[in-house]
């Protein structure tokens, strides 16, 4: 279960509530969180042992905040690769001539990502960039897309399930009308991160992750 950290609330609530109820994994966004790095730092740090610490940083075109150059953004994850236990990266960024020696140089497991704001790629499509997230060297591959019909959702989960019968780590997620939907089916088809938002929504179809959670362990 992954909580996204988006916001300076986030990070005032983490460093205030040490009573949370905290997720296997925190996702912090720090394209969203850019303006907060210090702050940032602090808190991961202050996470506890048990809970996995996940590093993000998009362009818009990858669902991101802000404006921020290839170089700025890869700067920004050398920023943090000792307090990092997991790097999400976009397969279309791993691709660059840039980022070819990220993974060797980060020095912890990457989750490859593809990301289809607009509408359902195909099977065929996400199953190449699957591949290719695995050629690439990623330790896990990750796909977010807008699910309208059940179809699409169909394939989701015969993508999750090919993959994990071949000893693959895999995520899948739907965004849009059929998203919170998706997010339960495929987190019980084997999705291994399955992802909901920490105080506020950072993509169309998310749960709270408190609520994702309980309703994952319901089913």
């Amino acid at each position: 279960m992954v909580a996204t950290i988006t916001q300076q609330a986030d990070l005032e609530l983490l460093a205030n509530g040490a009573q949370l109820e905290l997720p296997d994994v925190l996702e912090f966004r720090l394209d969203n969180l850019s303006g907060h790095l210090d702050k940032t730092e602090e808190t991961i740090r202050s996470v506890p042992a048990n809970v996995c610490r996940l590093i993000t940083t998009r362009t818009p075109e990858e669902g991101g905040i802000g404006d921020l150059s290839d170089s700025r953004r890869y700067e920004i994850y050398r920023q943090f690769p000792e307090l990092a236990d997991l790097v999400d990266i976009e397969v279309s960024t791993l691709q660059k001539a840039a980022f070819s020696s990220f993974i060797e140089e980060i020095g912890c497991p990457v989750v490859a990502s593809f990301h289809d704001f607009a509408g359902f790629p195909g099977k065929a499509r996400l199953e190449k960039t699957v591949d290719q997230a695995y050629e690439l060297g990623a330790d896990i591959a990750k796909v977010a897309v807008v699910v309208e019909t059940f179809a699409d959702l169909n394939s989701l989960v015969e993508l999750v399930e090919s993959r994990r019968s071949a000893g693959k780590a895999i995520s899948a997620m739907g965004m849009g009308p059929l998203g919170k939907l998706s997010r339960l089916v495929l987190a019980k088809a084997g999705s291994c991160l399955n992802y909901g938002y920490f105080q506020a929504e950072n993509a169309p179809g998310q749960w709270p992750a408190t609520e994702l959670s309980e309703l994952i362990r319901k089913l």
